[in-house]
C-alpha cells in the first residue's frame, strides 16, 4: 500500500503538468472509445445471438423429428435413420443409451463425445440439453434429448463453421469500424479543444506578457458570451484597474515629489539661517523659528494627505451604520474651534449611512475647512444635512473661476487664487475618493451672489419600523397614596 499510493500520486502529478489541451483531448478519447467499445460490443453479441439462436431452433424442431426415428430391433439393438427435408442443415445424430455407450448413429458419422448430463438425460434425469462441442476438430452446437425408448437419447450436432465464419468477419468489420471512430473522435477532439480553449490560451500568453513586460495596456480579444469569454472580459476589466491604479500611483509619486520640493527647500533655508543665529536679531530668530514651524505643519499635513489618498478603499468588514447627524454636528463644532472669526450655520435631521466614520469625518471636516478658507472674516458658513444623505456647505467667499470647476477634485491642482493659501491640493481629492468608496457622489458649484458651495451625498438607510409597545393599564389604589 505504501508503495501504490507515491505511485499513484505520480501519475496524477504528471497528468496534471499536461497541457490543458491535451488533457481535455484525452479525456474526451477515453470516453468516445468507451462508448464505441459498448455499442459494438452490444451490436456484436446481438448478432450472435441471433446466429445461435437460429442453430438452437433448428436442433430443437430436428431433436423433435429424430426420436420419432429410433427404433430398437428384434436383436436387441437399435436404428436411427434422420429425416432429410428440404432446407435442413445436415449434421451428425447418435443414439447411446445410460451407461453412454453409443448404439446407434446415422451413417458413418463421427462420434460426439457424451457426458454425465447426457447420461443422466438418458435416465430419464433431465430435459434438452444445449451446449458447444468438439467433434474432429470441428466446432458443434450438440442437442442432448429423450427418445421414446426408455434408457436411450439421441444426439444431433451442428456444425457451427459457417456462423463462425460470419461471427469473424463481423467482428473484424467492428474492429475496423471501432479503430476508425476512434481515429476520427481523436481529430475531432483536437480540434474542438484546440478551438474551445483558444481564448485559455491566450489569456496565459497575456498573463505573461503582462508579467514578463509589466505593460498594463494589453488586452485580450474577447469571443461570444460563454464562461471563456466572460473570463477574459474579466481579466481585461482587471487590467484597466491595474492600469488606472499603477497610473495614479506614479502620478501621486511625481505630484508629491514636486509638491515636497517647495516646503523642504524654505525649510532647508531657514535651517541655514540658524547657523548665522548670534547675527540675528530676537524678533528675526522668532520670524525664523515661526517660519520652520510652519513648514514643518504643511510638511506634516502634506505628507498625512498623501498617506490617505495612499489608502484607497476601505474593505467591506470596515463599513458600520453611522449617525451622520451626529458626525457632522461634531465636525462643525470642531470648524467653529479652528476658524473662530467665522459662524457656521448648522441644520441637521436625523440620518444613517453605512460606512468607516474616520474616513466620513475626514471628508466633512475637509469641505468644511474648504470653506473656511476661501470664506472672509466674520463671513457665515451654512451646513445643511438633508434626510436623504446629502450634506451641504455654501460659504460666501469668491467662488471659483469656471476654467478651474471641472478640475478643483484633480490632486495638488490649485487655481491661480488659491496659491497664495495654505494647503496641498489634497482636500477635494480626498473628499472625492472617500465619497466614492462610499457609493456617493461630490460636486462643487458657484453660488448666485457669490461663493462656492460643495454638496456631498451618500446612501442614507431607511429608517428602521417602528415599534408598537402594548401598554398595560395599572390598577389604582383602592385608598388615598400617601405621595399623592
Amino acid at each position: 500500500m505504501s508503495t501504490s499510493v507515491p505511485g499513484l500520486r505520480t501519475v496524477d502529478r504528471r497528468w496534471h503538468d499536461l497541457p490543458l489541451r491535451t488533457r481535455l483531448t484525452t479525456a474526451a478519447t477515453f470516453a468516445a472509445t468507451a462508448a464505441i467499445v459498448a455499442v459494438v460490443a452490444v451490436a456484436y453479441i446481438a448478432v450472435r445471438h441471433e446466429l445461435r439462436g437460429h442453430i438452437d431452433d433448428n436442433l430443437r424442431r430436428q431433436a423433435q423429428d429424430v426420436h420419432l426415428f429410433v427404433r430398437q430391433l428384434p436383436n436387441g439393438a437399435y436404428s436411427v435413420s434422420a429425416p432429410r427435408q428440404p432446407g435442413e442443415i445436415s449434421g451428425y445424430v447418435q443414439v447411446f443409451d445410460a451407461r453412454g455407450s453409443v448404439v446407434a448413429a446415422d451413417g458413418d458419422a463421427p462420434q460426439v463425445p457424451v457426458r454425465a448430463r447426457d447420461r443422466l438425460i438418458a435416465a430419464r434425469e433431465g430435459g434438452p440439453w444445449l451446449r458447444d462441442g468438439v467433434v474432429n476438430g470441428a466446432h458443434v452446437r450438440v442437442i442432448t434429448a429423450r427418445t421414446r425408448i426408455p434408457g436411450v437419447a439421441v444426439q444431433i450436432a451442428l456444425p457451427l463453421s459457417d456462423v463462425d465464419r460470419q461471427l469473424h468477419r463481423l467482428a473484424a468489420a467492428f474492429t475496423l469500424l471501432a479503430l476508425g471512430g476512434l481515429g476520427l473522435t481523436v481529430m475531432t477532439s483536437w480540434a474542438a479543444v484546440r478551438r474551445t480553449t483558444r481564448p485559455v490560451r491566450t489569456l496565459t500568453e497575456t498573463a505573461e506578457q503582462v508579467a514578463a513586460t509589466r505593460d498594463l495596456t494589453v488586452r485580450i480579444p474577447t469571443e461570444g458570451n460563454d464562461e471563456l469569454g466572460r473570463l477574459a472580459a474579466t481579466f481585461n476589466t482587471m487590467l484597466d484597474a491595474l492600469e488606472r491604479s499603477a497610473r495614479a500611483q506614479r502620478q501621486l509619486v511625481m505630484d508629491a515629489s514636486h509638491e515636497l520640493r517647495t516646503p523642504l527647500a524654505s525649510l532647508r533655508t531657514n535651517v541655514e539661517i540658524l547657523n548665522d543665529l548670534d547675527r540675528l536679531s530676537a524678533e528675526e530668530r522668532r520670524a525664523v523659528l515661526a517660519g520652520i514651524v510652519t513648514q514643518l505643519e504643511e510638511l506634516t499635513g502634506l505628507v498625512a494627505d498623501v498617506v490617505e489618498l495612499a489608502r484607497g478603499e476601505a474593505s467591506p468588514e470596515e463599513h458600520d451604520d453611522i449617525a451622520l447627524d451626529e458626525l457632522v454636528s461634531n465636525a462643525v463644532e470642531r470648524a467653529r474651534r479652528h476658524w473662530p472669526g467665522l459662524t457656521f450655520r448648522l441644520t441637521t435631521a436625523p440620518v444613517m449611512v453605512r460606512g468607516v466614520s474616520r474616513r466620513l469625518d475626514r471628508a466633512v471636516a475637509n469641505m468644511l475647512d474648504n470653506a473656511g478658507k476661501f470664506s472672509p472674516p466674520g463671513g457665515a458658513v451654512d451646513v445643511e444635512l438633508s434626510a436623504d444623505g446629502a450634506v451641504t456647505v455654501a460659504d460666501r467667499g469668491p467662488g471659483v473661476p469656471a476654467e478651474a470647476l471641472p478640475y478643483v477634485f484633480d490632486r495638488f491642482y490649485r487655481a491661480d487664487e488659491a496659491r497664495a493659501l495654505p494647503g496641498s491640493g489634497l482636500g477635494l481629492a480626498i473628499v472625492q475618493q472617500v465619497v466614492e468608496g462610499h457609493g456617493g457622489a461630490i460636486s462643487l458649484t458657484n453660488r448666485d451672489g457669490g461663493g462656492a458651495v460643495a454638496r456631498l451625498a451618500l446612501p442614507a438607510l431607511a429608517p428602521p419600523p417602528p415599534v408598537e409597545v402594548g401598554l398595560t393599564a395599572v390598577p389604582q389604589p383602592s385608598e388615598p397614596s400617601l405621595f399623592q
